[in-house]
């Protein structure tokens, strides 16, 4: 059985971790834009009445 190098693992596992890690971002992001609008809706909806 040929045997893995560090180099190898970290071209196995990395483009994974990479992946991960700009997902998580993406869903802090969108969250905070989610909260954002809805805060302005809120805010708008409070006026219209």
């Amino acid at each position: 059985m040929l045997a893995m190098s560090t180099l190898d693992w970290v071209g196995l596992v990395g483009p994974f971790v990479v992946f991960f890690v700009m997902l998580v971002g993406y869903y802090v992001l969108e969250g905070r834009r989610e909260k954002r609008l809805r805060e302005q809706y809120e805010s708008e909806g409070n006026r219209a009445s």
